[in-house]
This record gives structure tokens, C-alpha cells and sequence, in this order.
């Protein structure tokens, strides 16, 4: 009886066995995800520049005048600082033969060369003598710049009638661009 009983159980543990050994035996089939995270560029260059003196010199307003549409001063914007791929990245602006009432506009254009949009973050201003001249800036409410587009910022320089003759004035305007999604 015993031995029955034994073969019994030793079949029944080898029926779980076989059931296991059908079980694990199944078809499969695997796949896999190569994962590559390319990043983008943020990248601003000065794309563009312009002054208003054109012709006759502009002027600041009363108690100033150009009626007789004189050509006297110039406002000459060039190219200083190229990066690594001859981008300009910093403009050297030079007024020349300027006088009391002169005030000229000049436009820059921010360009977007990168891959993501940006947004201004910050803009500094130099000291400079503040009874000689007055210096406007005039940049969008909104800053953000998508890529292949430019932002125009203006600057206004009114020579004072407190400037010196044969005097240079000067003074450095930097901004400070960063990828939209963190300027507030």
C-alpha cells in the first residue's frame, strides 16, 4: 500500500512538474528603447543695426531745432566682439562731432540664432555722466524672441547742454538673454 501511495504522490509531483516545465515553455518575444536626449541652444547675437541720423541731425526738442536741416554730427554703430562663429555679440557706438540738442535713436536688433526661444532677463547700464548726457531705453513689454526672429531695442542719446567741448563720454549697456520658460 505504501508503495502505491508513493507512486501516487511521485506521479502527482510530476504532473505539477510537466504542468511547470508547459507553463515556462511559452513563446516570447523582447524589445528595447535606445533612448537619445538631444538639447537645444540658446544663442543671441546682434542680427541688425540702425541710427536715426540719416540726413539732418535729430534733435532733442525744445529749446532745440534743426530747421536749417543741418548735417553736423554722425552716429556710426560697428562691430566689435564676434564669438567663436562670427557672430556679433557686441556693437561699439560712436557719436561724433555731437553737440547740445543732438539725439540720435539707434535701433538694435537682438537676434534669436539658437534652437529655443528666450526672453530678456536683465539689462545693466554703466555709469556715465548723467548732466552731460540722457540716455533712453526703449525695449517691447513683450521680450521673447523665437528662433530665426529679432527683438529691436531701442537707445536714445541726448547730448545736454551741460556736455564739454572736446569731452568723450561713455558708457556700457549689457543684456542678458535666457530660455523663455524661466524669465518671469
Amino acid at each position: 500500500m505504501k508503495s502505491i501511495s508513493t507512486i501516487m504522490g511521485l506521479t502527482f509531483i510530476g504532473l505539477m512538474i510537466l504542468a511547470l516545465g508547459v507553463a515556462t515553455a511559452m513563446w516570447m518575444e523582447t524589445l528595447w528603447i535606445n533612448t537619445y536626449v538631444e538639447t537645444g541652444e540658446v544663442k543671441v547675437a546682434w542680427t541688425d543695426w540702425m541710427c536715426s541720423d540719416e540726413g539732418p541731425d535729430p534733435q532733442a526738442g525744445e529749446p532745440f531745432h534743426n530747421e536749417e536741416g543741418k548735417n553736423v554730427a554722425q552716429c556710426i554703430v560697428t562691430p566689435e566682439i564676434y564669438d567663436e562663429e562670427e557672430n556679433v555679440i557686441k556693437v561699439n557706438i560712436t557719436l561724433v562731432n555731437a553737440y547740445p540738442g543732438y539725439a540720435p535713436v539707434i535701433t538694435l536688433y537682438a537676434g534669436n540664432i539658437g534652437t529655443i526661444p528666450v526672453k530678456l532677463l536683465e539689462y545693466n547700464i554703466s555709469e556715465y555722466d548723467e548732466e552731460a548726457l540722457s540716455v533712453y531705453l526703449y525695449i517691447p513689454e513683450d521680450t521673447q524672441i523665437h528662433p530665426g526672429d529679432s527683438l529691436p531695442i531701442e537707445i536714445q542719446i541726448v547730448i545736454n547742454q551741460e556736455a564739454e567741448e572736446l569731452t568723450t563720454y561713455s558708457f556700457e549697456l549689457e543684456f542678458t538673454f535666457a530660455q523663455w520658460n524661466e524669465v518671469p
